[in-house]
């Protein structure tokens, strides 16, 4: 029996160090970085994620991108779920209805969107997978409603695993239009705070 209880401690413990090894920790300093070398590309249906993402712009002078696609949402919250769920497990990966930016120009990018039930919009998988991210940094930022991060940063390596992922925002959606304090202060100490104000 005891023999048995250290060989199954003994895989858990390994299943846990391959985790470690496969999901290294976030940096938590990134800059400085000039301006014209940061991104700030989001997703937003509600105008939650684009509140955040305009106060990331105005503390780093970044260059905004809004990932956008042809796709309708139902205004039903049911409905919506329903389809989110189908888009996620059927790995959806819709058209942007704009043209990528130059990645090339950019070291850092700024990721932000809503956590729609504990996963990043399809729209968000399909900009990262179009992307090259050697030699980059990902810094995150998500409004939710109740799950945080849900499996988006596990999503956010997956899909872009040559990059480096920095420390991330979580803003709960009922403050995303009064956050200017808490993104300056996750700017601040990741270096990365540029802008007046």
């Amino acid at each position: 029996m005891k023999k048995a209880f250290w060989i199954a401690a003994a895989a858990i413990a390994a299943c846990i160090g391959f985790a470690f090894w496969q999901y290294p920790k976030a940096d938590t300093y990134v800059g400085p970085v000039p301006s014209d070398r940061i991104l700030i590309a989001y997703y937003s249906q509600s105008g939650h994620t684009e509140a955040v993402a305009k106060s990331v712009q105005e503390k780093t002078g970044g260059r905004l991108y809004r990932i956008r696609t042809n796709i309708q949402y139902p205004r039903s919250a049911p409905a919506m779920q329903s389809q989110v769920k189908a888009e996620y497990n059927e790995r959806l990966r819709p058209l942007l209805s704009e043209a990528m930016p130059d990645m090339g120009q950019y070291d850092v990018v700024f990721l932000g969107f809503p956590n729609w039930y504990n996963a990043p919009p399809a729209a968000v998988l399909t900009f990262l997978e179009q992307a090259s991210w050697q030699g980059k940094v990902i810094v995150p930022f998500v409004t939710y409603g109740l799950s945080g991060w849900g499996s988006s940063l596990e999503d956010i390596r997956a899909a872009a695993p040559d990059a480096s992922l920095a420390e991330g925002l979580a803003v709960h959606a009922s403050q995303a239009h009064a956050s200017r304090q808490r993104v300056d202060t996750w700017l601040t100490q990741l270096g990365l705070r540029n802008g007046k104000g």
